[in-house]
């Protein structure tokens, strides 16, 4: 009979670099390997991610999966196939959590049985150290997954943050389900950012509730990249298109033309004459702010055109049937 109390659960693409460091983490947890197993899905890499993996399987209670199929969705969707145990931790390839990391979520888990769903503390671990302006106006949280000022207690799912989180696995039901398209995907130059978010709000309308701790902690890999300007107006791109998505209650009632909201197309359309006079301007908090708001705007109009595309793709399609 298995041992099992908690499967660690997470996707990587291209993951070479930040794996071993993540993985040599878990080697100094604190609880027993036979107490849990790690569920690795390489989705279709194209480095030396599965050479990477392969290399720890002599040193951790690791199995590893492949999905040819591009996108985290389709990976996590493999994954939720070989569970075992009480909790199921979701995570990414990029962390670092401390040796007693399992251990916290277990004894939050049985500390709190009325709550299903469980959120840890992530700080960053930065490869270079960010600009003053990325530090006081940046949006952290939406940006790297930090929330080190969330105070401990109960919370909306909508905050749990997908490199540290944890499901009792008598919630979860018949698999990982989360809107089709949402999330990483290589073959996608822009892609609608959020089923981490979507994948716990699913849950927390099914009836289970979510608690946040700081016990549970790790430190989130942040690339010299992804401190760059250019990378975090793309992260906010991406924000703006998973909001249309996961938030469709903050749209329902606006103005919409063609399908457009509106209000999003015009403040877009207003800003962008002084978006590109902006970006002349040196690296400063009130130039970040003003090209943030327009990026989290094109994301929105992007996503709306998106789905305005595949809506009358299947009404052409329907109509060419007949």
């Amino acid at each position: 009979m298995s041992k099992v109390k908690v499967t660690i659960l997470f996707s990587t693409y291209n993951g070479e670099k930040t794996l071993p460091t993540m993985l040599d983490a878990l080697c100094a947890s604190t609880l027993p390997k036979n107490e849990w197993k790690i569920v690795a899905v390489d989705n279709n890499s194209q480095d030396k991610t599965a050479d990477v993996l392969k290399s720890y399987q002599n040193r951790l209670p690791l199995e590893v999966y492949f999905e040819p199929k591009q996108g985290k969705q389709h990976a996590l969707t493999l994954g939720f196939h070989h569970l075992e145990g009480e909790l199921v931790i979701l995570t990414d390839d990029d962390v670092i959590p401390d040796p007693d990391w399992i251990e916290q979520f277990l004894i939050l888990a049985d500390k709190r049985p009325q709550f299903g769903i469980f959120g840890g503390l992530i700080t960053p671990e930065w490869e270079e150290e960010p600009a003053p302006w990325l530090m006081q106006h940046g949006h952290l949280g939406i940006l790297y997954a930090l929330n080190d000022d969330l105070p401990e207690g109960p919370i909306s799912a909508a905050l749990i943050s997908g490199p540290n989180s944890a499901f009792r696995r008598s919630i979860i039901g018949p698999g990982y389900i989360v809107h089709d398209g949402l999330g990483p995907d290589a073959t996608v130059a822009q892609f609608p950012m959020g089923e981490d978010t979507a994948f716990a709000l699913r849950l927390e309308k099914n009836g289970a509730r979510a608690f946040h701790s700081r016990r549970p902690r790790v430190r989130h890999i942040v690339r010299k990249g992804y401190v760059k300007e250019a990378w975090v107006l793309r992260r906010g791109e991406r924000y703006g298109m998973g909001l249309v998505i996961i938030r469709p209650n903050l749209f329902d009632s606006k103005t919409k033309i063609a399908g457009l909201p509106i209000g999003s197309a015009l403040r877009w359309l207003l800003m962008a004459p002084a978006s590109f006079i902006v970006k002349r301007f040196p690296l400063s908090g009130l130039r970040f702010k003003l090209l943030w708001a327009q990026s989290v705007r094109q994301g929105i109009l992007r996503q709306f055109l998106k789905q305005r595309s595949l809506t009358n793709n299947t009404i052409y399609s329907q109509v060419g049937a007949k």
